[in-house]
């Protein structure tokens, strides 16, 4: 009777195990991602009124900061360079039709889209040049993180839309070659010889249910290569390291009935590790950007509770409730700050440990 009862308790305890495995198994874990806030209010440096930055960047040696700045409702736009050192001294400015603009890796050069041509400008000297002159419709320039390679969307149309391509050229403009359709969420590896991007398969008809596919494409190879399939919705994808690969997006938190930013680190073919999350990120129809920093692993977005950055080394978020931060953000890792756009125009709040 022992021997039965024991056997008895055996298969119960089996079976319990069964069951529990099958539950466990449709729950994920996220590990909740340390944050610690910061109170300092910033500094506003120079004043600027009733206008839109679109896009701010800080050059690698952290000496200039340049803008695009466009009235607000209207067409046209000022690129405006800044000298840092010295009180934010204005060096350059000209007008253009163009919203976007990248430092090339380290150097003093900046690269910008105007009237459907990509552009490089000295500011120092404050001569431009034109580095596609094309027929085509080319915007959107990412240099690579060294600064050898610029990415450009190319379109035939008047404005980056319909059949786009992802093209590149090394930073003087030569060797232009076609590397693949263009896709969302375009992204440099961190040795500048590869690009991550996103190819949204939708939800195949069934509501909530996503398959966004991350595909890679390496320079002197024309098209993509499939590298992982990921079930969630990518908002955003970031290559600190060379080998990490990082998505984020929005996920439902079992158990909290809550909906947070998700980072998950993912490799091919389909091992995708979740690092942590932050209530700063929400839902999916809430639009955020992103910003990463050059070299300290770090990613800035404005997110539910202000100006945020996640240290990937430390796995830390730092926030800054009390700034009252806009988009966009840019990095001054030499001067170890970010600057953002408040009230009164552009900020620079020191970062943990400046």
């Amino acid at each position: 009777m022992i021997i039965i009862a024991m056997v008895a308790s055996c298969i119960v305890l089996v079976a319990i195990s069964y069951v529990m495995l099958e539950i466990l198994s449709g729950i994920v874990f996220v590990p909740e991602t340390k944050v610690e806030e910061m109170y300092s209010r910033g500094e506003l440096v120079i004043t600027l009124e009733d206008t839109e930055i679109r896009s701010m960047h800080v050059s690698g040696d952290g000496r200039y900061l340049a803008l695009i700045e466009g009235t607000r409702g209207g067409v046209g736009s000022v690129l405006r360079v800044f000298e840092i050192e010295g009180g934010h001294r204005e060096v350059h400015s000209q007008e253009i039709e163009g919203s976007r603009l990248a430092w090339l890796g380290y150097t003093q050069y900046l690269v910008f889209d105007h009237q459907g041509d990509i552009f490089v400008l000295e500011p120092e000297v404050g001569t431009s040049e034109n580095l596609t002159a094309s027929s085509a419709y080319d915007g959107s320039p990412l240099p690579s993180p060294d600064g050898r390679f610029i990415l450009w969307t190319v379109s035939q149309g008047s404005s980056v839309s319909g059949d786009a391509e992802f093209w590149v050229m090394e930073a003087d403009g030569s060797g232009k070659e076609l590397l693949a359709e263009a896709q969302a969420l375009a992204a440099w590896d961190p040795a500048g010889g590869m690009v991550i991007s996103l190819y949204d398969e939708g939800d195949g008809g069934t509501e909530g249910e996503y398959m966004d596919l991350l595909q890679t494409a390496v320079l002197g190879s024309k098209g993509w290569n499939d590298y992982v399939e990921f079930e969630n919705e990518v908002e955003y994808i970031w290559w600190p390291t060379q080998d990490a690969i990082i998505c984020i997006g929005p996920e439902s938190i079992k158990g909290e009935n809550t909906i947070k930013g998700v980072w998950s680190r993912v490799k091919p073919p389909d091992h995708v590790k979740k690092l942590g999350s932050t209530d700063g990120l929400g839902p999916e129809d809430t639009y955020y950007i992103f910003y990463p920093s050059r070299a300290e692993q770090r990613l800035a977005y404005v997110g539910r509770k202000g100006l945020e950055y996640f240290d990937y080394a430390e796995r830390i978020i730092y926030r800054y409730p009390e700034l009252g931060a806009r988009p966009p953000l840019a990095w001054n890792e030499v001067g170890g700050a970010i600057y953002f756009v408040g009230a009164d125009g552009i900020y620079r709040v020191a970062l943990e440990g400046n």
